[in-house]
């Protein structure tokens, strides 16, 4: 895209007001060349790395050969110190000449330089790093999107300081970095991520958000109109990791009797609903499940912003799409969701319910469909007062279609699932486990679980069926089948005959 809209500008006839000569090769070369060096300077020296000596540091790693990163203590503050290595000015030079060979040379124009973590390479050198921190739109944010360790990245043009949610330290909130930008650097990336975006910002609409070609969430404010501490964005990077449910039992996320609950509701086509606040874990546990389903089984997914990676079944994934200007959605949750109905899924999952599409979930429901969806709260009963309250308004005789709530949260330093409760006739919440008791003992599970004790003849045959479901998972952990494919093979296995492919394990 920078490529060409350059190469465009400078092969037009008439440049500011005046003409370049074609045979003029070296003016025109010698203007593209300050126009780059501009741009290179820009993105490459309008920010600061302050020296942080750190009174007790917690963690340190490198990144790509080049960069060293530290998380510690200065006082009782938590920082995240990043150590760049200077950039001479020879190298300068040398980005300088990289990105001119790229616009001038009769490679594709529309080639577009979207930054993928898994296509930069292990180790790289200072040209190729400064390089990738321009191509790829980032700037300055280029070491926070290599991290893999950062899961969010928030920038303020009022104090032009970078602060992250650290993936080991998620439990202390954001964490101060050293890196300050100027604040003119701030409106330019701010304008740069939105056309990345493919969104409209200026003053007059100063509001967007969307994902980024490489998977990566941003929301972005521009200028003072709805904020005096002026230009702002928020990144929410999309982790490389599909988490599979076997990675998450031995992350300690939950337990093997946990999720041969969760494995039966989801096998009888329940609705799950997984609630939480921010940053608890809602989206990598329904990713997670996504990995138990049968693989000949159907499922369609419906989000605002792409963040499911896959699933063991057969995958359609739908993803809502916005006006570029008006930034409203031409095709939101709930034509989609009308339209997911009409080519016969066997699962359908939202990645947050937000509004009325939440009704069709419980048309879903009673049609026979298996429903997941997460959504934001605190405790079951939370869940339910945000299903009948506007703009849901889903009518409260209806709820008892909820099979399983599952709640999330942080508990120390992990991310665990808390809770899960059952609705039941009386559409209020009946609570079969929570984590502190032991560990939700299967004793506990089974006596408490209505819904599920209606589909076994007694509570015997389903202590049995969890059982045989956990030592199978437990097989799996420890063999470290951890990948989504492997997984799929061996819910092959699973399903074909259950004792075989338990005993094979043991």
């Amino acid at each position: 895209m920078l490529k060409s809209l350059i190469k465009a500008f400078f092969t037009l006839p008439h440049v500011l007001g005046r003409t370049l000569p074609g045979d003029d090769l070296y003016r025109r070369d010698r203007f593209l060349k300050d126009i780059v060096e501009t741009l290179v300077n820009s993105y490459v020296k309008r920010y600061r790395l302050e020296d942080v000596q750190l009174d007790n540091t917690l963690l340190t790693y490198g990144l790509r050969g080049l960069l060293s990163i530290h998380v510690g203590l200065l006082g009782e503050e938590l920082y995240y110190v990043i150590q760049e290595p200077p950039t001479t000015e020879t190298e300068l030079g040398g980005v300088i000449d990289r990105f001119i060979v790229n616009i001038t040379s009769n490679r594709d124009q529309g080639e577009d330089y979207r930054f993928k973590g898994e296509d930069v390479a292990e180790d790289m050198d200072k040209i190729t790093y400064n390089f990738i921190k321009i191509t790829s739109g980032w700037g300055p944010l280029t070491p926070f999107i290599l991290d893999p360790y950062v899961e969010d990245i928030s920038l303020s043009k009022s104090t032009g300081r970078v602060y992250v949610i650290h993936n080991k330290f998620s439990w202390m909130g954001w964490l101060k970095s050293n890196m300050v930008l100027e604040p003119e650097l701030v409106d330019r990336l701010v304008v740069s991520l939105s056309r990345r975006i493919k969104k409209h910002i200026s003053f007059v609409n100063p509001l967007a958000e969307g994902a980024c070609g490489d998977g990566f969430r941003v929301s972005l404010l521009y200028g003072d109109a709805v904020s005096p501490h002026g230009s702002s964005l928020v990144v929410r990077k999309r982790s490389g990791i599909t988490w599979t449910i076997t990675k998450l039992i031995n992350e300690g996320f939950l337990t093997s009797i946990i999720t041969s609950y969760l494995w039966l509701v989801l096998e009888n086509k329940g609705w799950i609903i997984i609630a939480g606040h921010v940053g608890s874990g809602k989206t990598t546990l329904l990713q997670a499940l996504l990995s138990l389903i049968p693989p000949y089984k159907k499922v369609i997914t419906i989000e605002d912003t792409p963040e499911i990676s896959g699933t063991t079944g057969l995958w359609e994934p739908l993803v809502e799409k916005s006006e570029v200007f008006t930034q409203t959605s031409q095709i939101d949750s709930f034509t989609l969701l009308k339209f997911a109905l009409r080519r016969r899924p066997d699962y359908i999952v939202i990645g947050e319910v937000r509004g009325v599409e939440a009704r069709l979930l419980v048309q879903a429901s009673r049609l026979g469909h298996g429903v997941l969806n997460t959504i934001h709260a605190d405790s079951p009963e939370s869940v339910l007062k945000r299903l009948i309250a506007p703009p849901i308004s889903i009518p409260r005789n209806l709820l008892n279609n909820i099979w399983t709530i599952v709640l999330t949260g942080v508990q120390g330093s992990k991310r665990k699932v808390v809770s899960l409760s059952e609705i039941g006739d009386d559409t209020s919440p009946a609570e079969v486990c929570s984590n502190t008791d032991e560990s939700c003992a299967i004793e506990r599970v089974v006596s408490s679980s209505t819904r599920l004790g209606r589909l076994y003849s007694s509570k015997d045959e389903l202590y049995g069926e969890i059982i045989r479901r956990a030592v199978f998972l437990e097989r799996l952990v420890s063999k470290g089948i951890f990948t989504i494919s492997d997984l799929a093979v061996k819910l092959l296995e699973f399903y074909g005959k259950v004792e075989e492919a338990v005993r094979e394990y043991r």
